[in-house]
């Protein structure tokens, strides 16, 4: 509970922030894609640029002309030392630079994929995102800082992907800076990943809070609250406690503190959006595969065709066991069919757990395979995640959200 405490007042640090808003959202709200071509979602803002959405991202990263100038951020200021603290574990410290113009903050981003470092220009500017509020369809907001990279540093992305708008748990993060006093949302966003890359399929995401209507139902009702936890080493990322993993209501057999910081602080389990499938540990995996095989041994097997190992093959009455995270809090999060299973043609069917070697930073990485279709809220005012069952058990989907007036 202190770690909690920790990373609550940490992300009340102060840095400078400019100009707040009259009639003030109490959410924003935009429609969430998934992107076919690499295993990215990505949200609009400015009406029409895509930010890739990354959980991991101490601040917002966006494409611009290195040629232009930009508004420096001094490198004296509380902006510029947040960014220098809250550079990415991947990464080399930053060095600012001297100009004519003075000292320039400069930081450094991670491209998650092809997992190298770039840095440049700390600076700042205007958004603008919608709402839900007929009076106030869409709402500008000032002075936002983020990192000016130009495009040879996110060539591989997507066509129409602008930025990487970074959403952890760090006072620079997109959702923080639309906290007071800029703006008065609650510490909080919220995610639901389309599982359908049919792009008529889309998602959402809130940030402030809910009510997040299903329908006509708010899907608050629908969620399990269990803590964040903090690792020092590695403050960009949201870490949740892990028990126990059942098969079939079966408890694989692991040692105790399997799931748990080592001395340096590795280990532990980690929420991602750059991991597409979840990734264990060689030793929880092997444990983990020989539980799911033999609870699965009357399903024929096929030879794999993908980077997934054990594959089935497919049939009408295709049934798999499910799987269960014991979480702390006494929760549990259950992963179905639909996603503990990828299906990768008509007659061949996978199971979307990855083998992730024996020395991982993480002992295990929840990937966006097992969130799609599902709600996650990240409070990170009150240190818990929320999330929910497969919205395919009460025959909704992520698109069913209320996303637009």
């Amino acid at each position: 509970m202190k770690k909690c405490i920790l990373l609550c007042l940490l992300l009340f640090s102060a840095y400078t922030c400019v100009s707040t808003q009259q009639n003030q959202p109490k959410n924003l709200v935009s429609t969430v894609t998934k992107n076919p071509i690499l295993p990215l979602f990505t949200f609009t803002i400015n009406n029409n640029e895509e930010y890739f959405i990354s959980i991991s991202g101490p601040y917002i990263v966006r494409n611009c002309n290195n040629s232009l100038p930009r508004p420096i951020v001094p490198c004296d200021s509380a902006a510029c030392v947040l960014a220098g603290t809250f550079n990415p574990h991947q990464c080399p410290l930053t060095q600012n630079i001297i100009t004519q113009r003075g000292c320039v903050c400069q930081a450094t981003a991670f491209e998650p994929f092809k997992r190298i470092c770039n840095s440049n220009q700390f600076t700042f500017g205007n958004f603008s995102m919608s709402t839900l509020n007929p009076k106030s369809p869409s709402v500008t907001f000032n002075n936002l800082n983020y990192l000016c990279i130009p495009q040879p540093f996110l060539a591989d992305f997507p066509p129409g992907v602008f930025g990487l708008m970074g959403l952890s748990p760090t006072p620079l993060a997109g959702w923080n800076q639309l906290t007071p006093p800029r703006l008065g949302l609650e510490k909080k966003f919220a995610l639901c990943l389309p599982s359908d890359e049919n792009p008529r399929n889309k998602g959402a995401i809130y940030f402030g809070g809910g009510p997040y209507m299903l329908r006509n139902v708010d899907a608050r009702s629908m969620l399990s609250y269990t803590r964040l936890i903090r690792n020092p080493r590695k403050r960009n990322t949201y870490f949740v406690r892990l028990y126990d993993i059942s098969v079939n209501n079966k408890k694989i057999l692991l040692a105790r503190n399997t799931f748990d910081f080592d001395s340096n602080r590795d280990g532990g389990v980690a929420l991602s959006t750059a991991t597409f499938y979840t990734t264990l540990r060689s030793d929880i995996y092997k444990v983990f595969t020989e539980a799911f095989l033999e609870a699965t041994s009357d399903i024929p097997r096929v030879s794999n065709t993908t980077s997934l190992e054990f594959c089935y093959k497919s049939t009408t009455n295709f049934q798999v066991p499910r799987i269960d995270l014991s979480l702390a809090d006494e929760k549990i999060w259950t992963f179905f069919a639909a996603n503990s299973m990828r299906k990768v043609s008509d007659a061949e069917t996978c199971l979307a757990f990855v083998n992730g070697g024996n020395a991982p930073e993480q002992a295990v990485v929840i990937g966006l395979y097992q969130m799609e279709n599902t709600l996650m809220e990240f409070d990170v005012g009150r240190c818990v995640f929320g999330f929910s069952s497969s919205l395919g058990l009460v025959n909704s989907s992520c698109g069913d959200f209320q996303t637009r007036l």
